[in-house]
């Protein structure tokens, strides 16, 4: 089962690319998702909100940010089975320091969607973080 800290690798659609995603709460009760990120190569043009460096994770090998902008709400139930299924593979977990800055950057970055950030502060006073 995932939880909060836990990384999935999910492939972009149509392309042989994936993106390591984030369980930056855990699931809600009530609605059944979880909010996640995801890490993506550092470029000029970038959210530097998060910059991740290589040994930080062992996924990231270049300078990698958080991409506040494509945070979403999943269904843990459809995450959980997209990997029983080997659409997508979890990876290891992010250490507590790492996710701490994750959270945080999520309310920092100016390009996290509205709705995301409200849910997150919300899921930040039940506990869920």
């Amino acid at each position: 089962m995932l939880g909060l800290g836990d990384t999935v690798l999910i492939p972009k659609p149509g392309q042989d690319k994936s993106h390591l995603w984030v369980l930056v709460t855990a699931v809600n009760p009530q609605s059944g998702e979880v909010i996640i990120v995801n890490f993506t190569t550092e470029r000029p043009h970038s959210d530097k909100t998060v910059v991740i460096q290589p040994g930080e994770h062992r996924f990231v090998d270049r300078p990698t940010v958080v991409f506040y902008s494509d945070a979403r709400f999943t269904k843990l139930a459809a995450l959980e089975a997209a990997v029983n299924q080997g659409i997508a593979n979890q990876h290891d977990p992010l250490s507590p320091a790492l996710l701490k800055r994750v959270q945080e950057g999520l309310l920092q970055s100016p390009l996290t969607p509205a709705k995301i950030r409200t849910a997150f502060t919300t899921a930040q006073q039940q506990g869920l973080t």
